[in-house]
């Protein structure tokens, strides 16, 4: 690291800014000891011409959790809370649904961890545009509809934001402060962070980033986002002051915390992959698993709120770390590149140790696997669909085969736990559930060994229905056009064209839901009845009335078509669309209201 000038990071770091046209940057380097670099790129408010520089206040979304557990951590020292006390006592007021709860009661520890089960937040109670904040208890409330355990809780990991909104009242009731107020005066003023913030909303254009994102490589600003719940990721702060969090990190916690809560911090503990030994992922608010392609791995958290990405790493072992965040909703992953580079640059890598496969051992969890620990409920078929790995031996050597792309090699790192080529921590864990079902854990990730041929039919299955319903589109434009020349017969045609409308319904919905995620800070459309909302609810429900409406009449014309090869390839249209219409519908998708979830 000492061989390389800062100037030559700054340098490259200022030409992706310039050629990713990233309107401001915020960028903070440190050793344990002293800081190496503390300052800003770009503008913070380009019409007012203001440079971004090292107290210019950012966004810093998710990182946010990382100052709720260690306010948690600090009342478990304080013996006013332990990780394994159960929510029902703590908070009996908070209303959740766990089938499991007698034998896996929901605990603190399984909050923090992400291992609850919960759904992610509702996509329509993340923000609004109007500046109304709610308190503590509002915020847990406003969550109500995500808390329900999916899966006994401490088995799978999966991300919630819930389940920090809930962390935080639990603050506000123990303490009898405001979680703000609470993380404030124990851990922003002693590290000297006395600008930063956990407001919901910008309140401090003097020194807040505006917000921005990129239309055909123009900045556009765009409204500055209020969040519904705070804990999740309402604080706002500045490279100065992040900088002494971090550093808080690589001093083991001192003065503040003990050097054992920062540790426990860093690793799982709660999950069935934590439990079988593995000890990368989510730990509490703090992940372990980024880099791990680079010699050193780092802690930390990511963040991402209106329109801010930002990041926090760092590493113990190197005894570095940074922080950076961006106003115009682009992801930092070569800037990150670049600093780790960097910081790692003189350090050898340390390789891990590696032993032998143990075939006779692997020879049961060998086969196709499928995921079963979506975040959002929303999106699980998709997210399932894609996610079917497969694990298979070839000449002496383990692969981990995912559906699309190309498969990659594993190592064994110890019994049953493996990494993959490359990288600088095991990942992978095989072992079995509480009722004996054979899992594949990665980082946390959750899949169950499934049936080879169900794997396959299945997403045959769709694959085909895809297909043709795709082929129904091109179908209704060619209807289109000899209705109008006059040579087709107009109930055919017609019946060839509502298929189309319908899947153009669809198509529409789909576009709108990905277009509001894509540009996070649009999500506050969804909580109201406008035309972005209204063409997802009307463009689901047409398709799945245009979809039963045509396969009712391709039954019932059959035989009076006059091409039977024409009346049997509609046929099959209307009943691939019926695949996805039963198939969007048992996930809540027709008739979608999306300011009612």
């Amino acid at each position: 690291m000492q061989a390389t000038p800062i100037n030559s990071l700054t340098d490259s770091i200022a030409s992706i800014v310039r050629q990713q046209h990233i309107v401001g940057l915020m960028l903070g380097i440190t050793t344990r000891d002293s800081v190496i670099f503390s300052g800003g790129f770009g503008y913070a408010d380009l019409e007012g011409g203001r440079k971004v520089d090292s107290q210019t206040l950012f966004r810093m979304g998710s990182i946010t959790k990382l100052f709720v557990s260690l306010g948690i951590l600090k009342l478990v020292s304080e013996g006013k809370l332990r990780l394994n006390d159960e929510l029902k006592r703590i908070a009996p007021e908070i209303s959740f649904h766990n089938p499991w709860e007698s034998r896996h009661p929901l605990l603190i520890i399984h909050l923090l961890e992400h291992t609850t089960g919960f759904d992610d937040v509702k996509l329509n109670r993340m923000y609004s545009l109007d500046t109304m904040e709610n308190n503590g208890w509002q915020m847990a409330l406003a969550q109500q509809p995500s808390l329900t355990c999916r899966w006994p809780p401490g088995e799978r990991f999966a991300y919630s934001n819930p389940n920090y909104d809930i962390l935080g009242y639990v603050i506000e009731k123990l303490t009898g402060q405001p979680y703000e107020k609470y993380l404030t005066e124990n851990i922003l003023i002693p590290l000297g962070m006395v600008h930063s913030n956990f407001n919901l909303r910008s309140k401090f254009p003097a020194i807040d980033t505006r917000e921005y994102i990129l239309r055909h490589d123009l900045a556009v600003q765009v409204p500055s986002v209020t969040v519904l719940s705070g804990p999740q990721g309402a604080l706002w702060s500045n490279a100065t002051e992040m900088l002494a969090f971090v550093r808080l990190f690589l001093r083991n916690g001192a003065p503040f915390f003990r050097a054992a809560t920062i540790k426990d911090m860093e690793a799982p503990h709660s999950s069935l992959a934590a439990r079988s030994g593995l000890t990368t992922g989510y730990g509490l608010g703090n992940e372990n698993d980024f880099f791990l392609n680079f010699p050193y791995p780092f802690h930390g958290h990511d963040g991402l709120t209106g329109t801010c990405f930002s990041a926090c790493k760092y590493n113990r072992e190197l005894e570095v770390g940074f922080v950076l965040a961006c106003n115009s909703n682009q992801d930092l992953h070569r800037i990150e590149a670049l600093i780790v580079n960097y910081l790692e640059n003189g350090h050898p890598p340390q390789p891990l140790t590696t032993q032998p496969l143990d075939v006779k051992a692997l020879q049961p969890f060998l086969g196709h696997y499928q995921f079963e620990s979506p975040r959002n409920e929303i999106a699980a078929f998709k997210d399932k669909l894609v996610n079917a790995p497969a694990l298979s031996l070839r000449g002496g050597k383990l692969y981990y085969q995912p559906l699309l792309g190309r498969a990659t090699e594993l190592i064994q790192t110890a019994p049953l736990t493996f990494a993959w080529v490359g990288d600088n921590l095991p990942l992978i864990r095989l072992t079995r559930n509480e009722s004996g079902k054979r899992v594949l854990l990665v980082a946390g990730a959750y899949y169950e060994k499934t049936s080879n041929t169900w794997a396959l039919l299945k997403r045959t299955l769709l694959a085909l229905a895809l297909g043709c319903a795709a082929s129904a589109m091109l179908s209704g434009l060619l209807a289109i056009v000899q209705l109008i020349a006059g040579k087709v017969r107009k109930n055919p045609a017609f019946l060839r064209i509502l298929l189309m409308l319908g899947l153009v319904g669809l198509a529409l919905a789909v576009s709108v839901l990905e277009s509001v995620q894509e540009y996070s800070y649009r999500l506050s459309l969804l909580r109201t009845i406008n035309l972005s909302t209204l063409t997802v609810f009307f463009g689901t429900l047409l398709f799945g009335a245009a979809t039963l409406t045509c396969l009712l009449f391709s039954l019932f014309l059959y035989r009076k078509w006059a091409s039977r090869r024409a009346a049997t390839y509609f046929l099959l249209s209307s009943l691939s669309c019926c695949i996805l219409l039963i198939l969007l519908w048992s996930n809540g998708w027709i008739g979608l209201r999306t300011w009612a979830l």
